[in-house]
């Protein structure tokens, strides 16, 4: 008796936080517009001559504000997108190394303020395969900024990709404070900020889960000692030809990688 009362409090509990989740969802959608248009004030405000440091100082943090918000906002709107099915996959002849190396590049320039370094391996010179830039740019991303947040000062994450079984393997392991075996178990679930890694809208990894499923794909959390790895395997499917990548608002695609790391 004692245990069916816990299960429905539990039970209870989340369809509490997936009513709350829907509510935030569709307030995050009304925000996305007035979210755009503050970022285009910010952006004209930045080529002003004439601000103080002070105000300048106070622009950045505004500006660093409006990605967390951003960020927040695409987050649930692609929840509310894979719950009813409507995020896919389009696919593109790409060669994956050098996609996952620029975007490794492209976020290591905003890691000066911890001094991490990433270092991008692979066993391979070229991986050409179809793959949603887009879609692989989101989960790279999210976990090299929670690679970052969970690192120590100087610190480094170790990105590594090989080919095995006609899957690319891809592994994202950072040397910092690590997470516990318990919180594994739990990390990647819509809620994964109850108990998790402390995500602070316990949506990424469980987006980043979803992702890499969507792509036929699977992933993992393990405990390194030290560190945490985050292991990535997806089907290496083949395209022909180039296909049009699917259109998205030009605020959020062109605004990626700071969307990404800004919470750090």
């Amino acid at each position: 008796m004692m245990i069916d009362v816990e299960i429905s409090r539990t039970q209870s509990t989340h369809d509490w936080l997936d009513t709350v989740a829907g509510y935030y969802e569709a307030l995050y959608h009304d925000l996305k517009t007035p979210m755009a248009i503050l970022f285009n004030h910010v952006q004209a405000m930045e080529r002003m001559k004439d601000l103080s440091p002070a105000a300048t100082e106070r622009l950045a943090e505004i500006k660093r504000s409006s990605f967390r918000m951003a960020k927040l906002v695409r987050d649930a709107n692609d929840r509310s997108r894979l719950n009813q099915g409507m995020l896919r996959p389009r696919y593109v002849k790409t060669d994956a190394v050098a996609l996952l190396r620029n975007i490794c590049e492209t976020a290591q320039a905003l890691m000066h303020t911890k001094d991490i370094h990433i270092e991008f391996k692979s066993t391979e010179p070229y991986l050409d395969m179809a793959m949603d830039r887009q879609l692989w740019e989101r989960i790279v991303l999210n976990l090299l900024a929670n690679g970052k947040d969970y690192s120590y000062q100087g610190g480094k994450i170790c990105v590594n990709i090989h080919t095995e079984g006609g899957d690319l393997v891809l592994s994202i392991r950072d040397f910092g404070t690590g997470v516990s075996e318990e919180a594994i178990a739990h990390a990647f679930s819509r809620h994964a900020g109850e108990t998790g890694r402390g995500l602070r809208s316990g949506l990424g990894l469980y987006i980043v889960k979803e992702l890499v499923a969507l792509m036929g794909g699977d992933v993992q959390l393990i405990h390194a000692n030290p560190g945490t790895e985050v292991l990535i395997r997806a089907p290496m499917y083949n395209v022909e030809d180039e296909q049009e990548i699917m259109t998205i608002d030009d605020f959020f695609s062109d605004n990626m990688v700071q969307m990404e790391l800004s919470n750090l």
